[in-house]
C-alpha cells in the first residue's frame, strides 16, 4: 500500500509567485523519482494564497531519499519566510484501515 501525504501552505501573498516557481521546480524533479507516484502542487480557487501539494509514495524509504535530495534543500531555501505558518502536513489512510 502507497503512502499518501497533502500538505497546505499559507503563503505570504507577495510571494505567491516565487513560490510557484519554486514549486514547479520540485515537482518536475520530484516526479522523475522512482518511488513517486504522484507529487502535484495546486492552488486552491477557494483561497488563493494556499498551495496544496498532493503527494502519493511507494514507500517510507522512498520519502527518506526524497528528503535527502538537493533539490529539497534547494526548494526549502528559495521559500524560506514565504509561509504564514509552517505547512499543515496530512499523512492520509482508508477510512477502514
Amino acid at each position: 500500500m502507497s503512502i499518501e501525504i497533502t500538505v497546505l501552505f499559507d503563503v505570504v501573498p507577495d510571494r505567491m509567485d516565487s513560490v510557484v516557481a519554486a514549486f514547479q521546480g520540485l515537482c518536475e524533479a520530484t516526479r522523475e523519482e522512482e518511488g513517486a507516484l504522484r507529487f502535484d502542487a495546486l492552488r486552491s480557487e477557494e483561497h488563493p494564497h494556499v498551495v496544496v501539494l498532493v503527494e502519493d509514495w511507494a514507500d517510507q524509504a522512498a520519502i527518506d531519499l526524497h528528503m535527502k535530495e538537493p533539490y529539497v534543500a534547494d526548494f526549502l531555501a528559495r521559500t524560506e519566510g514565504s509561509f504564514l505558518r509552517p505547512p499543515y502536513v496530512h499523512r492520509l489512510r482508508a477510512l477502514d484501515a
